[in-house]
């Protein structure tokens, strides 16, 4: 499988785009059964959340505590590993978010 550089690049245009941004968490949710590849993450919680400037985003929430899932509880946007590297040896990384 090739990765073309240049769907690398709009990818990380994004990304770079989204990063430190900030916003509150407006629905969140749990998930203990996820998805092949995601096992050694649950449970973890998924959250919806409203940046400053009006956008919405869901996301998994990371470095959390219990206390921390809560409607209106001010986030911010991380760049972290989403999975383990494929068979190839790339490692995915996408947004996240840190509970501030």
């Amino acid at each position: 499988m090739s990765i073309s550089p240049v769907k690398i690049w709009r990818h990380q245009k994004i990304i770079s785009s989204l990063l430190k941004r900030k916003g509150k968490i407006i629905s969140w949710t749990i998930v203990r059964t996820p998805p092949a590849g995601y096992e050694q993450e649950a449970p973890y919680p998924v959250v919806l959340v409203k940046l400053d400037d009006g956008l919405r985003f869901v996301g998994q929430l990371v470095d959390w505590e219990e206390k921390d899932l809560k409607f209106g509880k001010k986030v911010e946007a991380v760049y972290r590993r989403i999975i383990k590297p494929d068979p190839e040896g790339i490692i995915p990384y996408g947004i996240k978010f840190r509970p501030l």
